[in-house]
């Protein structure tokens, strides 16, 4: 009799287990990454974080005693827009446009870090895996998981065309992509081949900008005792336009002059001034906004940088007082 009351309550317990390992769940509360917003011809990588809560419910007292362990495995895969392996970079993307990006588990942004997938698939296989454990009885148990994220200034990014500004490019995961794997169980950590899933739906994008940036050299003339006759000089000045991007470059007069056409340095301790010219041809037409017969520099970007030459001029004219002649024009590229 004694050993049937032992049975009755050994198979009581087995099935208050199996329904209790049917009752205890894990949910995961993701949130999307998003990128500042990219200029495509940024020349430093942009980063971005979020968190993922995870939590863990025991429904009932005796769950909590018989499988106060939890073992959690979330699994990431390509995602969307991205080729089929993390070896490379993921990829945001919107059609043509793409840039490489990759997210990590801590801001070493090591690629030993990188958030990946269950053994078997596409992505390496480091997925992020925890245990957590209930010291008994109802209640439930969470976890904060932070992620980092890292979008890479390279020529994937800079060979994008990107056309309307501020053109989002994305990833997309969910069931099949970013996947949480669970346990409840008696004993230690288990390995992530776990039969409890849940779908991860999160979302990874960035703004591309149109962009461009220009840097001027100083244009400096030699030396002269006399002005008698015409001195010449150059200087180089670069821009770097989006892809695809047309743009412009107007020049203004200057500090001491009236017009763009007749610009002049001054001597700061006379006030005596120096007439001089700029153009993008040897002697040719004033640089300026395209009014009063000056011209402008214009062109299409293609993501990498281009050298033009600016050429100055001080015609012949009266000389003034020895001394220093000096003027500041400022060239702003419009896109």
């Amino acid at each position: 009799m004694m050993a049937r009351r032992w049975l009755l309550l050994l198979g009581l317990l087995l099935a208050l287990l199996g329904g209790q390992a049917r009752a205890d769940n894990c949910s995961i509360t993701p949130s999307d990454i998003v990128f500042p917003s990219v200029s495509s011809i940024s020349g430093s990588d942009v980063f971005a974080a979020a968190s993922f809560q995870v939590t863990c419910t025991w429904t009932d007292f005796l769950g909590g005693l018989l499988t106060p362990n939890v073992t959690v495995c979330l699994n990431l895969g390509a995602g969307s827009n991205s080729s089929t392996t993390v070896t490379a970079p993921r990829q945001l993307g919107n059609g043509s446009l793409k840039a490489n990006y990759n997210i990590y588990t801590d801001a070493s942004y090591a690629a030993a870090k990188i958030w990946g997938g269950w053994a078997g698939t596409s992505t390496a296989s480091t997925p992020i895996t925890f245990q957590m454990t209930k010291t008994g009885g109802l209640g439930s148990l969470s976890q904060t998981i932070p992620l980092y994220a890292k979008l890479t200034a390279d020529a994937t990014l800079a060979a994008n065309a990107v056309g309307a500004d501020n053109l989002t490019v994305s990833s997309t995961f969910g069931a099949g992509s970013a996947v949480m794997q669970y346990q409840f169980s008696l004993l230690g950590v288990l390995g992530c081949a776990l039969p409890q899933t849940v779908a991860i739906p999160f979302q990874v994008r960035a703004a591309l900008i149109n962009d461009c940036n220009i840097n001027a050299g100083s244009l400096v003339f030699p030396n002269a005792s006399l002005l008698s006759s015409a001195m010449r000089t150059s200087a180089n000045l670069t821009v770097r336009c989006s892809n695809s991007t047309a743009y412009k470059i107007v020049f203004s007069a200057g500090g001491n002059a009236s017009s763009m056409t007749a610009r002049r340095m001054r001597n700061a301790s006379t006030n005596e001034m120096v007439a001089y010219q700029i153009s993008s041809s040897l002697d040719g037409p004033s640089l300026g906004d395209g009014s009063g017969g000056t011209v402008v520099m214009a062109g299409t970007g293609d993501g990498t940088s281009k050298s033009l030459t600016v050429f100055g001029l001080v015609p012949p004219q009266t000389t003034p007082s020895p001394g220093d002649y000096k003027d500041t024009v400022t060239a702003t590229v419009l896109f």
